[in-house]
């Protein structure tokens, strides 16, 4: 084993160290608080009247209610040339149509988000259990009756280009899409989310309408809902106020196609004195072990002390942030390890990141390491699912990707099934430095 140490400047510990440590953080009094307070129920699925699943789970640590809209379709159902047409169509779904409207959703405190994935698009109302109909009776009319004027139209258009203008103004993200057009190209899961300038142009309102009119289907859509309320309570809600979308079936939608780039460096200039590196990596499909194993991969890499990345940032003082991030799609997933340093330092990072990456795929891991990294894996999900809103979402996105996960407890048995040998092949196959690009985003040398 390549021995697990923080060699910082005062004092050293080793993995199993460590590990004990980290195992009485997150398990020990707050976990045991967790373990008593986050619901241990299975999820269940029960169809609409008129059609349209929903997957509910019931959680009684607090009056509020979760109801999670999922639209199949997400960025893999972009045509070309029309980059950002799903988010701008979602966006449009929850345009406030008139002042009286507004104000019943004030009064209600009900909040909805939307947000677009690679294969599903999501609109998000959180509300007061006891204003879950009213909250339903408004957000449902909304929903299933947009206008699509071109007024509307351009004015979300032009909040998307504010977006965008974000998101290059963030190396991180910047990293993050170069590496998902890198390897699915310019259209579906590599377009960009919230479009071009051209492509915006490019959009009219018979794009949106067509687009609504062919996502936003009974079959189309499926309903990811938590809330202290029973199911006896919950059913006849969304039947009543989720009747209107038309009776069609789901769009037929295929994966976007994946290669390994031909060009294998990507380096995108810009006028900072910090730099991004990164190396990414393809993973297979979605499947409940490698899923599993893509997890532990991501948190064994980047999630905090102890991780492999983490001696580049406290002992060898290259980097003031580093981590992993692992993107699952219908296709492929996509692994980054990445780190945030000074422009001076970005040749040593580089280095320094290809290095910790071939000792992995070389050496594998040990025993212990991956006791501590399930440990962690552990943590880091029952931390991300605490909150109502967001475990909704993870139990919707695993339905997404057909992953057999119905509650908390399906996902950790998952990982604890992962066997040393299987992680190792797994690191072996699918770390390979060869089949890896290399993405900077930084300014130039000197600046």
């Amino acid at each position: 084993m390549k021995p697990m140490v923080l060699r910082g400047r005062r004092a050293g510990i080793t993995a199993a160290g460590l590990a004990v440590v980290l195992a009485f953080l997150f398990f020990g009094p707050w976990a045991f608080l967790l373990a008593n307070f986050l619901p241990n129920e299975k999820s269940e699925v029960f169809r609409l009247a008129a059609g349209g699943d929903v997957l509910y789970q019931k959680d009684p640590s607090s009056a509020m209610t979760i109801v999670e809209l999922f639209i199949r379709g997400g960025k893999s159902a972009v045509p070309a040339g029309k980059d950002g047409l799903a988010y701008l169509v979602t966006r449009l779904t929850l345009e406030i149509p008139d002042f009286s409207v507004a104000q019943d959703i004030m009064a209600q405190a009900t909040r909805m988000r939307v947000s677009v994935l690679e294969d599903c698009s999501v609109i998000s109302l959180e509300c007061l259990s006891e204003n879950l109909e009213d909250a339903l009776r408004v957000g449902s009319g909304i929903i299933q009756g947009p206008l699509f004027s071109g007024l509307r139209i351009d004015n979300v258009k032009r909040v998307m280009s504010l977006y965008a203008k974000a998101d290059e103004d963030d190396a991180v993200a910047t990293g993050h899409d170069t590496a998902m057009a890198a390897f699915f190209g310019r259209q579906g899961y590599g377009g960009p989310d919230y479009g071009t300038e051209a492509s915006l142009k490019a959009i009219d309102r018979k794009d949106v309408t067509s687009f609504y009119a062919r996502l936003f289907t009974r079959d189309g859509i499926f309903y990811s809902v938590c809330s202290n309320l029973d199911k006896e309570k919950i059913r006849p809600l969304l039947e009543k106020y989720f009747a209107k979308f038309a009776a069609a079936p789901a769009a037929g939608l295929s994966p976007t196609a994946s290669s390994l780039p031909k060009d294998r460096e990507f380096v995108i200039e810009k006028g900072t004195k910090q730099a991004y590196v990164a190396r990414a990596f393809m993973l297979p499909p979605a499947t409940p072990a490698d899923y599993a194993k893509g997890y532990l991969l991501e948190v064994l890499l980047g999630a905090g002390p102890g991780s492999r990345l983490w001696d580049l940032r406290v002992t060898e003082r290259l980097a003031y942030n580093v981590g992993a991030r692992t993107t699952w799609t219908k296709g492929n997933g996509v692994c980054e390890a990445y780190l945030e340093t000074e422009n001076q330092k970005k040749d040593k990072a580089v280095t320094a990141l290809e290095a910790v990456l071939k000792s992995l795929h070389g050496g594998g891991v040990t025993e212990d390491e991956l006791r501590m990294t399930k440990t962690l894996a552990r943590a880091q999900l029952l931390r991300s699912s605490e909150a109502k809103k967001y475990r909704a979402q993870i139990l919707g996105f695993w339905r997404v990707l057909g992953l057999a996960f119905d509650d908390l407890d399906g996902a950790f048995a998952r990982l604890d099934a992962v066997t040393l040998d299987e992680m190792n092949a797994f690191v072996r196959e699918f770390l390979d430095p060869a089949k890896s690009i290399l993405i900077i985003v930084g300014g130039k040398d000197g600046r």
